[in-house]
């Protein structure tokens, strides 16, 4: 059943404050404690690794608590309510920090915002895939999903150019205009998708998750393909939201804004694009399209690295929104791709476990992002790459950035890519779709 665009509006919206939370954790707060708060890089660096690293195992938890969650508001409402206002609170210690702040407070209220962050990001996710059974509309539901993700990436970017606009010198900067924009859609976005999104079904009564169980899930090929290429794909757009302002500005000259601008063209492209994407799942599948999409994705960020250059904004806006086509397809194809699987483990005999899946596929993409900044950012520190605004770096420093922003792409999307083109599975579900 072909689901209302208002519904699944309603349910895309708590995806613009998590993207919102995301955007900075990856791209703008390393820069700005290290930078304006003076901490040292390698020290950000690690924290914001460790916490990473502390958060992978809580996020199956999630799962498997949403999943055996029975409430009269179904099993993923209620922890979207009270994740809401773990992040809350969270999001105003974090991005508006007291003076003197040191990296003890800095892990601590980020160990609290990405907890309050996948007590939102888990079960909704999950939730989307109990909205629609059909191989074609499912993947309807996730570019809802994907597009709200996107429009809370523009809207963050934005909301720091209006502000200085409108208000002036009295403008906050850009980190708590960030910070001001979450703490006002989190409440709106959660609240409106409580009222107006049916709930999922409750739980089905079955046991424990045990061993037995687990093999069942881990010993299929394409479980750990997705778990891989995921991985994979989070590598590499982690490693460039975390390089992303070093490189354009220390390497290629933009200005502060001029890289914002890049960043807000680059996920315009992806909003742009995700009925180009939808299409061709449609027409070849879901696997095959995401290949295809990873293989744009390399191909563009190669050929775009010569042209990049603060001289030439415009001809930089025509590249980033070309390399930004194929930015969201991967991230909402799989987790399409993942509720297919599920529900084929089901008819295997398998409990229904799709909010624990989503939270293994959750920590597959935590992890790919919390590498590139845990040990890229000590190895530039190394380098001796200076992260201060307006520093002046080496050559051989900005050679190692450069190198590594070149060469990321190509090393994990080729082979995701592959990965995904000759994933059988897929394809079957893809022709039974269109013979039905």
């Amino acid at each position: 059943m072909r689901q209302p665009a208002a519904r699944l509006l309603a349910y895309a919206g708590p995806g613009i404050p998590i993207a919102a939370m995301g955007l900075p954790l990856v791209a703008f707060l390393p820069p700005y404690y290290a930078g304006e708060l003076g901490l040292n890089l390698a020290a950000v660096g690690l924290v914001f690794f460790l916490v990473r690293a502390l958060d992978v195992p809580f996020d199956p938890l999630v799962g498997h608590w949403a999943d055996n969650t029975r409430t009269r508001l179904g099993r993923f409402k209620p922890w979207l309510i009270g994740g809401g206002l773990a992040a809350f609170v969270a999001t105003a210690l974090v991005f508006f920090p007291p003076e003197g702040v040191g990296t003890a407070f800095l892990f601590l209220t980020l160990l609290a915002l990405y907890a309050g962050q996948s007590c939102i990001n888990v079960p909704h996710t999950s939730w989307g895939a109990t909205i629609s059974s059909d191989y074609h509309e499912r993947s309807r539901v996730f570019s809802f999903w994907q597009g709200g993700h996107l429009v809370g990436l523009v809207l963050v970017l934005l909301l720091p150019a209006i502000l200085d606009g409108v208000l002036g010198e009295d403008a906050p900067g850009a980190v708590q205009a960030m910070g001001i924009f979450i703490l006002v859609s989190l409440p709106v976005a959660i609240l409106c998708a409580v009222i107006f999104v049916p709930r999922s079904n409750n739980r089905v009564d079955h046991p424990k998750i045990g061993w037995q169980e687990l093999k069942l899930f881990f010993g299929q090929g394409e479980l750990r393909t997705l778990l891989i290429v995921d991985i994979l794909f989070s590598l590499g757009a982690g490693s460039l939201g975390a390089l992303l302002r070093f490189f354009l500005e220390q390497s290629r000259g933009f200005t502060d804004t001029g890289s914002s601008l890049m960043l807000l063209v680059f996920f315009v492209s992806g909003l742009a694009a995700l009925p180009l994407w939808l299409a061709l799942a449609r027409r070849i599948g879901k696997a095959r399209t995401t290949g295809a999409a990873c293989l744009y994705h390399m191909t563009l960020h190669v050929a775009a690295f010569p042209f990049l250059s603060g001289d030439n904004v415009g001809l930089g806006i025509v590249l980033m929104a070309l390399a930004g086509i194929s930015f969201a397809a991967p991230t909402f194809l799989l987790r399409s791709i993942l509720a297919d699987f599920n529900d084929a483990a089901k008819e295997k005999g398998a409990n229904d476990r799709i909010g624990l899946l989503n939270a293994v596929l959750t920590t597959a993409q935590k992890l790919g992002y919390a590498v590139p900044v845990g040990v890229l950012l000590p190895l530039l520190d190394l380098a001796g790459f200076n992260a201060e605004p307006g520093a002046q770096n080496t050559p051989e420093s900005l050679f190692w950035l450069e190198t590594v922003w070149f060469c990321v792409i190509p090393v994990t999307l080729l082979p995701a890519a592959l990965f995904m083109v000759f994933l059988k599975s897929d394809r079957l579900r893809h022709a039974a779709s269109r013979a039905a």
